[in-house]
């Protein structure tokens, strides 16, 4: 699919283009002397044709078979013939397009100095470590075994309560009354944690004693439940191996967030 494939690298190649408008690419040492082609007299480096190919096609040019070479440098020329037009016809003026480019420009540079930051300065299992302990009265908090009774009006809730204390057996009033999905199950829920159910509803689990259900509706945007609390037992927090990735994931944005707090602390910001 070309379009799928230009649309994927534009941003790559329109910005080069566009930031030298009607210059010579081969009088660029960054980008390098070497060229793949020459549109109107405006050379394409061979770095650009590189940068497109991981961006576009998530592999290595050296990699690729002349066919592939062949048609993704034709793809190359059409985005230059594309920015050249662009160009002439004066779009370089629109003030979104240059916002556009400009933020484009900021982003790569910001992800460079980022991906430059983080591999001087690599999370240590000192940084991975303080995550996980932060974290970990979540994961290993307590999860409550549930059933619940969802009716659409707390009149109908006040009802299934008030049959309840008279002994109706919780499994099958649900059967019999619930709305949802659960309902056919008699309102089972499984295993939950109080991080995962809604406030108001972690709010009545917590206050429930093992065996009871709740003496008032618990109202959610789903509706009103009448909730039973059939067995608790303690959540075993993963080891901090088993999340590893996720808390270098977590360490990194840390590390990042502190860079740019050291950057800002030590620039001129005035914000109009």
């Amino acid at each position: 699919m070309k379009i799928a494939r230009l649309a994927a690298a534009f941003v790559v190649v329109t910005a080069c283009a566009c930031s030298r408008e009607g210059s010579d690419n081969t009088n660029d040492t960054t980008l390098g002397t070497a060229r793949v082609a020459v549109v109107n007299g405006d050379a394409i480096p061979e770095s650009i044709l590189r940068i497109y190919v991981l961006a576009a096609e998530r592999q290595n040019f050296d990699e690729m078979s002349a066919e592939d070479r062949a048609r993704v440098l034709d793809d190359v020329i059409g985005l230059k013939l594309l920015a050249q037009q662009a160009e002439k016809d004066g779009l370089m003026a629109s003030r979104t397009l240059a916002a556009q480019i400009e933020l484009q420009r900021l982003q790569t540079l910001a992800r460079a100095m980022a991906a430059e930051h983080l591999k001087n300065n690599p999370p240590t299992d000192a940084d991975l470590q303080a995550i996980y302990d932060e974290n970990l009265p979540r994961l290993s908090g307590e999860q409550y075994k549930l059933r619940h009774i969802l009716v659409p009006t707390k009149e109908e809730a006040d009802s299934v309560i008030a049959e309840l204390r008279k002994g109706s057996d919780f499994v099958a009033l649900a059967q019999a009354r619930a709305d949802g999905p659960t309902g056919p199950n008699g309102g089972e829920l499984g295993w939950l944690t109080a991080d995962s159910m809604p406030p108001t509803f972690a709010e009545a689990v917590r206050a429930l004693t093992v065996g009871s259900f709740s003496p008032e509706p618990v109202q959610t945007d789903a509706g009103y439940h009448v909730i039973l609390l059939e067995e608790t037992q303690k959540q075993e927090p993963p080891s901090l191996d088993d999340l590893r990735a996720d808390l270098s994931s977590a360490a990194e944005r840390k590390l990042l967030d502190d860079y740019i707090k050291v950057l800002r602390e030590s620039a001129t910001v005035t914000v109009d």
